[in-house]
């Protein structure tokens, strides 16, 4: 994987696609909230200064990028990868770049609960300049 260049996203995760017009026109209609990545637990997929648009209050099944609360500091949110949810509702979040010594996700917390995820990302807006995707 290059730094500033394509990523590879493993086969075993979903790729985020690129935000087309639909995608533009929920975001301005207040369809999907836009939220910026500020962290690396989630390379190769996102990067930090990456910017997505979520669907808020949407279904999530396994395999989607979703958004959710910190479980101590509610009032701070995470994007992580739905990897398990279990028949009592709860959903197990990992990140995708498991090697990051700062992710924060189901191995520290465990399992999040099901009221604790606030929606899917459905399409990345931007990245920083000077990076392609």
């Amino acid at each position: 994987m290059e730094q500033w260049g394509r990523r590879a996203v493993p086969t075993d995760q979903k790729a985020i696609p690129k935000a087309g017009w639909h995608e533009y026109l929920q975001w301005l209609l207040g369809h999907r909230r836009r939220f910026v990545v500020r962290e690396m637990s989630m390379m190769p997929t996102l990067l930090p200064g990456d910017t997505v648009l979520a669907e808020m209050d949407a279904a999530v099944k396994v395999g989607d990028v979703a958004i959710a609360s910190h479980p101590t500091q509610p009032d701070i949110l995470l994007i992580k990868r739905i990897q398990d949810i279990f028949y009592d509702g709860g959903v197990y979040l990992i990140s995708d770049n498991t090697e990051e010594i700062s992710a924060q996700d189901s191995r520290h917390f465990g399992v999040f609960a099901a009221n604790q995820i606030h929606g899917r990302v459905t399409s990345h807006l931007a990245s920083p300049p000077g990076r392609t995707l």
